[in-house]
């Protein structure tokens, strides 16, 4: 590598900045340079080309052109200008523009103002994007999907979810289907497609982009087009209260580290004094434990700048430099950013470069490459990786005669075979292209411009180097790296966000002794990961840690927002006995031996709510030791707790609402010292850390409709510009119990509705009856005028953690009196004022 001293001298500071996590930091939202005035990065998309990421965002609605950025590290942009040139009319107000690139052009999706779709073209990610059709049509939010197979697929807003088409070209797009599965129960935008491990995931957001509650939803499918299933970790994105929310339209892409994945999106500051909403930008890791996505946000603060490659060359010099050896000869070079190949194609050699560092036995391969020139038929120029010496490596080779891609392993001299796969007919190879290898164990998996070709079994047990060869040809080389990590390993020890989730199976890398401890050998359940961790099949989905015993532990690196206390929601299931364990910062003790009940099988999941654990800011790691028993576990959800003792009470006697409310939504008022309201809202009281308390108030039966309380309610949210009321009447996450005509309702919220009980109860329009919920742990209880005895006891298996309590109601004209939050959990009426 060239002027290899440099070079050094970055990866020392990358290294360092690994190590020494507070000098390597960045922070959500972002704000970059010339940003639209009042309108910010909205929509973003960004994809990679030759090493370096391409970030677009949609254009303010009075101005014409598409702004693009330009980083190698996610975390420093610079301003790339206008790629689409403002004297483009049909650019103006460009909604969400969206590219690609095939087979040496870079094609641009946008639909300006929303008035259909365009495509343009450029030989630049930078542009200049020039028109390439009329109106295509289709609705806002294209996005365009490229599969193994070189088919296209187009997704796009709808009315009633996520519409798809297929395409026969860039330029055309067929008719379109509105997606089964992929919805938000109304208007759905912001989709992105994409495929990892035979799985095709869909990303979308909705409803509205001013409303707070605008969130990312996911779900999977087995093929482009196919069925989804929307999954129950849903949403991935949201937060609705403080100053970060609206958080939406994103998409997805591997990072800087060629393996870790990362989620970018908006969040919404307001409406523009312009024009529009005003925006920012957000970028944030994102995990997977089977087919399940786990965004590791969203955050805004500071978070460990993304990860680079253990090693990678960007050519950015005029000499080879000492990092690279050549092989066999020939005439190589640097010329404007690349490594070229400059001899006679005639000659009968494979000539090499390969670089002197050595990866480790499981690692991703980066290499970008283009044919200038080829002497005989039988030229060939590609990659080289898993490089011991001559008579060990693997090989990816191009052939522009035949038009394919071959694969070979040699292992000791004996090759395992030439694979050749055919490429799509007109592939240029006098474009650029990439290659990509993923080694896992013995599993190599070969791609080519994101599409996977080859997948080629060899034992090459140890780490090996990457390099560039060709054979007859003249050609150049881009940007070329190596990560050791694969399949997603990249998440393993990064410090993840608390609050947030973590799945078990991402626990530290290291070892025996340093990321885990563990008394049996191998892996039992023989899943995901080769430790000597045992990991299983998840009954609820993915993969969990299994047949976890006594002096067993695993440590987890966390990067907590503020100190202080957080509750952790432990998945975990039990045999026929009880079971103890402890949770560690650092090495202290910061749990105490906590007992966790039965659950009666290994497939039975519950949730051990380990409340107000003390947390330091900043970078941690965190340890879960066995005590006593043998459990499974599949998460740990961490929430901010609060030591504050659940209480608050409005009778409204002052005619207006107390200054302890702190949400509202809906026409709400107090009249003749009585809260009312007639349709659709919500209010809530109190710290969305409360876990157990008793909440009750005196309510009046509507005549239609139902209206009661909430409890555990977090990320309260409306209906904005349009979208249905009666949709956002269940944007939250919490429970509610209410009452009707006809009875007790009782259901879980999470932007959705799930009923968990209904008590069938002849009641009386107009008529006050005293409600009450006391919830402790899973175990929830519903009174109706009689304290003594509960109308509805449920216990939840997956209980809501924590969160505020409140007033909701549903397509009701009603009032309420007498609100109480309390730790009385007693059957006896509180002690507050009751009026007829």
């Amino acid at each position: 590598m060239a002027n290899m001293n440099s070079l050094k001298v970055t990866l020392l500071i990358f290294f360092l900045c690994c190590s020494l996590q507070t000098f390597c930091q960045i922070t959500n939202p972002r704000t970059l340079s010339d940003e639209w005035s009042e309108y910010g990065i909205g929509d973003p998309y960004i994809f990679k080309f030759r090493g370096k990421f391409y970030l677009y965002c949609s254009t303010r609605d009075d101005q014409s052109g598409v702004k693009c950025w330009s980083s190698w590290d996610l975390a420093s942009w610079t301003y790339e200008g206008l790629a689409v040139p403002a004297s483009l009319t049909t650019s103006k107000g460009a909604y969400a523009p969206e590219v690609i690139y095939w087979n040496g052009t870079f094609y641009m999706y946008t639909s300006p103002a929303g008035n259909g779709h365009y495509v343009l073209s450029a030989d630049s990610p930078t542009g200049p994007f020039s028109l390439q059709t009329a109106n295509l049509g289709h609705s806002i939010d294209g996005s365009v999907f490229i599969d193994d197979n070189a088919a296209m697929y187009f997704t796009n807003a709808g009315g009633s979810g996520i519409q798809g088409s297929t395409m026969s070209s860039p330029l055309l797009i067929g008719s379109a289907t509105t997606l089964s599965g992929a919805n938000l129960n109304g208007w759905t935008e912001g989709s992105t497609l994409f495929k990892r491990n035979g799985t095709y995931y869909l990303t979308y957001t909705g409803n509205h982009v001013f409303s707070k509650g605008y969130r990312v939803n996911y779900a999977t499918a087995t093929t482009p087009l196919g069925s989804y299933t929307a999954a129950a970790n849903n949403p991935v994105l949201l937060n609705t209260e403080g100053t970060f929310f609206g958080l939406g339209h994103s998409t997805s892409f591997i990072g800087p580290d060629l393996d870790s994945w990362y989620i970018t999106y908006h969040n919404l500051l307001g409406q523009s004094s312009i024009v529009g909403p005003n925006r920012k930008l957000n970028i944030d890791p994102m995990g997977f434990n089977g087919d399940r996505i786990q965004v590791y946000g969203p955050t805004n603060w500071t978070q460990p700048t993304p990860a680079l490659p253990t090693c990678y060359d960007r050519f950015d010099r005029t000499d080879i430099g000492s990092n690279w050896t050549n092989i066999n000869g020939g005439t190589w070079g640097i010329y404007n950013q690349e490594l070229m190949w400059q001899d006679t194609k005639t000659t009968a050699t494979w000539y090499k470069q390969i670089n002197t560092a050595t990866s480790a036995a499981n690692y991703t391969a980066e290499f970008n490459m283009k044919e200038m020139g080829r002497g005989a038929n039988a030229a060939r120029f590609g990659a080289v990786f898993s490089y011991i010496d001559e008579n060990t490596y693997g090989t990816a080779l191009l052939s522009s005669y035949d038009n394919t891609l071959e694969t070979d392993i040699k292992v000791n001299g004996t090759s395992i075979g030439v694979n050749a796969i055919a490429l799509p007919p007109g592939y240029d190879y006098q474009k650029w292209h990439v290659i990509r290898v993923e080694k896992e164990g013995a599993t190599f998996r070969i791609y080519i411009d994101g599409m996977l070709k080859s997948t080629r079994t060899a034992n090459i047990a140890t780490g090996g180097k990457i390099g560039v060869t060709t054979y007859s040809d003249h050609a150049d080389f881009g940007y070329t790296a190596f990560s050791n990590k694969v399949n997603g390993s990249g998440v393993f020890s990064f410090y993840k966000p608390v609050p947030g989730t973590i799945p078990a199976v991402h626990y530290n890398e290291g070892g025996e002794g340093v990321a885990y401890h563990d008394l049996s050998a191998g892996n039992t359940g023989g899943r995901y990961r080769t430790d000597n961790v045992d990991i299983r099949d998840c009954e609820e989905g993915g993969q969990n840690i299994g047949w976890n015993q006594t002096g067993e532990w695993y440590n987890y690196n966390v990067n907590v927002q503020a100190a202080g206390p957080y509750h952790l929601g432990l998945r975990y299931a039990t045999t026929y006995t009880a079971c103890k364990l402890r949770v560690y910062c650092d090495g202290a003790d910061i749990s105490g031996i906590i007992a966790i009940p039965a659950t009666g099988a290994l497939t039975t999941w519950r949730t051990a709510v380990l409340k107000n654990l003390q947390l330091p800011a900043g970078y941690h790691t965190l340890r879960l030791e066995t005590v006593e028993g043998e459990f499974d576990f599949a998460s740990l959800k961490f929430e901010t707790g609060s030591t504050i003792v659940p209480s608050g009470a409005d009778n409204f006697d002052a005619g207006n609402f107390a200054a302890l409310w702190n949400y509202d939504n809906g026409p709400w008022g107090v009249t003749a010292a009585k809260a009312g309201i007639n349709g659709f809202g919500k209010r809530t009281m109190g710290h969305v850390g409360w876990t157990d308390y008793t909440v009750e108030a005196d309510v009046t039966c509507p005549s239609s409709g139902n209206g009661g309380l909430i409890f555990r309610t977090r990320n309260p949210a409306a209906e904005q510009f349009g979208q249905s009321t009666a949709t956002s009447s269940d944007y939250q996450q919490g429970y509610y119990a209410g009452i009707e005509a006809g009875g007790i309702v009782f259901g879980k919220e999470n932007y959705n509705w799930t009923t968990l009980a209904y008590k069938s109860q002849v009641l009386t329009a107009g008529q006050s009856y005293k409600l009450r919920a006391v919830i402790n742990g899973a175990d929830i209880k519903i009174y109706l005028d009689d304290m003594l005895t509960p109308v509805i006891t449920y216990t939840d298996p997956n209980p809501f953690i924590s969160g505020k309590a409140g007033l909701r109601v549903h397509a009701a004209n009603m009032t309420f009196d007498n609100f109480n939050i309390s730790t009385d959990t007693g059957t006896g009426l509180l002690n507050c004022k009751v009026k007829n």
